[in-house]
């Protein structure tokens, strides 16, 4: 995998209040980038074998095995952190600040999902914050955009809790690639309170800065998405730690050492006692050992003395050991990551789990998203803050306080068991029915609530017209006819009807 490189970019005309935060970002991505890389090799399961020369040959070593454990520690985990929208409290509760349409155009929900996954990965990623300019072809005011570790880095300010600095990458020189396959950095955007500038590259080789952007803001506008962060190490620590890389190259040694065993076990091996020349062909050509033990039918010829050769055979292997040290490496595995050991494809001899157990297998991995989750709400609503003032929000507007990151449920319960508990909890507290928060508990996502709820309404208003219209129809439970214009009855009558009486009743009333 190749990365860009930033060791030789040089800015002519970069303000000297930018010359020190530049520097000591380059040093630090120049640091971190060797290990962020092979963090990534070991991800996409390109890892390099780390041969001990001991059970497997040389000449075997080149054998491609894959043990996809650390795309498993990453996902496994990944996979339960769901963004499910900004909420607030208040009649706008689904979509407050009207955020929707501008994560919508930045493909916010598509690319979030990747940057968590980066994340764990390489520790942290990056969210990005500023105004959009003609360039960035949006259709929004705002530009969110996520970076890995791979292509941005930062300065940590622990007063502020948060970036006083950060350096990204935001495109490449193709042409320099495709002739000579290098990656050139094209554009860079430096960000630092109160204004970003774009860094371009001319066709000389130099880079340019572009004059400084005012961001209305004081801070810097970018957003760290962390896993497993604390005082000393802010920018996180990665899923692929040192241990799980260790217990990988090994079972990558497993499973290599699998392989080459498993060709003996194929064809067990045969002993010759009393043969003074080795075994032949059918045309007469000397067989080496491994032609001798794959051929179907061998020529061995009497020794000196007129005795046949004793043929025997040895006790043939077992794969017994390899798939015991197979399923001690990958319940370490387990142990490091807290992903369930059934995941790692490992059979256990026991049979189906139950389903108490496999949420107590689970139960270390659902706290780890928990806490995920809540780690990285803290920096989405801090982004989400800026992206509704850049969009015309006041920022004394008391609705930027009450907006919150809403997550779905990392424990991932099923359908049936979620019903019960929402039912019960309705029948102890039957005002819970009227609130959108029971839709989410469902399982429903934001857009299907917006769609129930649109729903709702039509009917509310068809059933208000419905009654406005048959009560139009009805006069205290009397038929809607002309009254009848009165007229003399028979036997005199007056046609007037009495009271308690309709008009047609007191036309045939007799005196």
């Amino acid at each position: 995998m190749q990365i860009p490189s930033l060791e030789n970019v040089q800015v002519d005309n970069l303000p000297d209040e930018c010359r020190e935060p530049w520097d000591l970002m380059i040093r630090q991505w120049s640091q971190k980038l060797e290990r962020n890389l092979l963090r990534t090799k070991y991800y996409d399961g390109r890892n390099e074998l780390k041969n001990l020369s001991i059970a497997v040959p040389d000449s075997m070593a080149g054998i491609s095995e894959v043990v996809g454990w650390p795309q498993k520690s990453v996902d496994a985990l990944a996979d339960r952190i769901v963004f499910d929208g900004f909420v607030g409290v208040g009649d706008d509760s689904r979509d407050p600040l009207g955020l929707d349409s501008i994560l919508s155009d930045n493909d916010f929900d598509v690319e979030l999902p990747q940057a968590i996954r980066s994340a764990l990965t390489h520790s942290c990623s990056f969210l990005n914050v500023r105004s959009a300019e003609p360039e960035d072809g949006l259709r929004s005011k705002v530009s969110v955009s996520f970076r890995s570790a791979l292509y941005e880095t930062g300065l940590w300010d622990y007063a502020r809790r948060g970036l006083s600095a950060a350096l990204s990458i935001t495109d490449i020189d193709r042409s320099q690639y495709a002739q000579a396959n290098t990656i050139v950095p094209s554009e860079l955007m430096l960000y630092m309170p109160g204004y970003t500038i774009r860094i371009r590259r001319a066709q000389s080789g130099r880079y340019h800065a572009d004059a400084p952007r005012n961001t209305y803001m004081d801070h810097v506008p970018v957003y760290l998405i962390p896993y497993h962060q604390d005082l000393n190490r802010p920018f996180g620590r990665s899923r692929i730690s040192r241990e799980v890389m260790s217990i990988t190259d090994t079972a990558v040694r497993t499973m290599l050492r699998m392989e080459v065993s498993a060709e003996f076990y194929s064809s067990p091996q045969r002993y010759l006692i009393g043969a003074d020349e080795p075994p032949e062909d059918k045309n007469g050509k000397k067989l080496t050992g491994w032609e001798a033990t794959i051929s179907k039918m061998l020529n061995i010829s009497l020794n000196e003395d007129g005795q046949a050769p004793a043929i025997g055979q040895f006790t043939q292997m077992t794969m017994q050991p390899h798939t015991d040290m197979l399923r001690a490496l990958a319940a370490r595995m387990s142990g490091a990551t807290g992903v369930p050991l059934s995941q790692f494809g490992v059979m256990t001899d026991s049979g189906p789990s139950s389903s108490d157990a496999i949420m107590a297998a689970e139960s270390e991995l659902v706290i780890e998203a928990k806490n995920a989750c809540r780690a990285i709400g803290v920096q989405l609503r801090k982004a989400a803050r800026d992206i509704a003032i850049l969009n015309g929000t006041s920022e004394d507007s008391d609705e930027l306080d009450r907006l919150q990151v809403n997550w779905r449920d990392p424990e991932r319960p099923s359908q049936a068991a979620l019903s019960d508990a929402i039912v019960k909890q309705v029948t102890a507290i039957p005002w819970l029915a009227n609130s959108d928060v029971v839709l989410e508990k469902l399982g429903y996502t934001d857009s299907d609530i917006t769609r129930l709820l649109a729903d709702k309404r039509k009917a509310e208003t068809r059933s208000v017209l419905d009654s406005l219209v048959n009560g139009g129809n009805k006069d205290d439970g009397q038929p809607a006819t002309e009254p009848v214009a009165s007229q003399p009855s028979q036997g005199g009558g007056t046609g007037t009807p009495r009271s308690g009486e309709t008009v047609g009743d007191a036309a045939t009333a007799q005196p």
